[in-house]
């Protein structure tokens, strides 16, 4: 037997009337449930409102939390004929906001009221408290300031647009607080259980979107492949719950010595990749450096009052300069990183420059795993 899809009639409405308004926000709904991008969502859905409910201005808060007090940060939205909040009102309404606790469930969905020194406003709170975190305000609608002017209009069209205001920003609410605990979870796959780096499942995405962005922008990036010198016998002489802690306390030297913007990887078991964001060749040499010599000189704690010196050989490449596709881009900074191996150890290798680091070690590796 045949399966055909379901023939749904067309619901045609009137101009002007109730349905017209909740065909409108159904329409409005199905494209915003489309959307993968929390701002795009947001405008689309103002730009939703502003046509069909006359709303405007309209004004972005990004909240965040200032000790025991409610910050607040303007995004800017950037939409065509969305004139700005005035700014005295705009922190009348701010202030206003930090004076309630904004995290009681009451606040968590639909839309709430403020009458301010005879101003009104609405506001609805969209995201998480614990992730990102949104409070779009607006005014009043032009058709509720022509209701409170006296004005005659049909009472149904009112009502049935206060109801279809509310269900949109209740579905964009419930939609956020989605995106929200969808961006945690993706976080949480991209990151290694035992550093908190990112992994190397995210390592690829990461340089496939700086790819893209320095072609765009003519600018350029450095990677940098690290291996730790003579690890093994940090797991063979104190066990592997030392060897553990001692790449825990390495992740922690590269994110203190990196950039926030930088990004930083566990490749697996005790290599890493380092991003250099907008960095060049000569940019890497110098951070590379920086982290050889801060691993170097750290005594890592491995128990019982023991400590250990471990250091790192780093292989550098960049981009566009040295190569402009991913894969060959990972080859020479892990080729570099190996071919400090193979000279001493405990070197900075960029690709087609000499070796730059420490004199070789001593050659019983043993004895640097003793006890202070």
């Amino acid at each position: 037997m045949a399966i055909r899809p379901k023939s749904i009639r067309r619901f045609t409405v009137s101009p002007g009337s109730s349905e017209e308004v909740f065909t409108q926000m159904v329409a409005g709904c199905e494209a915003l449930w489309r959307e993968t991008h929390l701002e795009s969502m947001v405008k689309r859905t103002i730009k939703l409102l502003q046509s069909t409910f006359h709303i405007a201005p309209f004004v972005l808060l990004k909240l965040h939390k200032e000790g025991e007090q409610l910050g607040a940060e303007k995004i800017s939205l950037r939409i065509k004929q969305s004139p700005e909040f005035d700014a005295e009102t705009l922190q009348m309404v701010i202030n206003h906001l930090k004076s309630v606790d904004l995290q009681h469930s009451d606040y968590s969905v639909g839309i709430h009221r403020l009458d301010l020194a005879g101003h009104v406003s609405n506001f609805a709170l969209l995201g998480d408290p614990m992730n990102e975190w949104f409070a779009l305000i607006w005014s009043e609608s032009a058709l509720q300031k022509a209701l409170e002017a006296g004005d005659q209009l049909d009472p149904s069209l009112h009502y049935s647009s206060e109801l279809a205001l509310d269900f949109m920003i209740k579905q964009l609410q419930t939609t956020c607080r989605w995106f929200s605990r969808f961006t945690e979870t993706q976080t949480l796959l991209n990151l290694d259980d035992l550093t908190g780096l990112y992994n190397h499942r995210y390592l690829e995405q990461a340089i496939d979107r700086e790819i893209k962005r320095a072609q765009r922008y003519d600018s350029s990036f450095c990677l940098l492949f690290i291996d730790l010198d003579n690890f093994k016998p940090v797991n063979d002489t104190y066990g592997h719950l030392a060897g553990s802690q001692v790449l825990r306390e390495v992740a922690q030297i590269l994110k203190a010595t990196l950039r926030d913007v930088d990004l930083v990887f566990r490749y697996g078991g005790d290599e890493f990749v380092v991003l250099l964001i907008e960095s060049d060749a000569r940019g890497g040499m110098k951070t590379a450096q920086r982290i050889r010599e801060r691993i170097q000189y750290t005594g890592f704690s491995v128990g019982g009052g023991a400590t250990a010196n471990v250091t790192a050989s780093i292989g550098v490449a960049a981009f566009p300069e040295h190569a402009q596709e991913k894969d060959r881009l990972l080859a020479l900074a892990d080729e570099c990183m190996y071919e400090s191996k193979r000279h001493g150890k405990n070197q900075v290798v960029i690709v087609g420059t000499p070796l730059m680091g420490a004199a070789p070690p001593a050659p019983k590796d043993k004895d640097r795993w003793e006890a202070n």
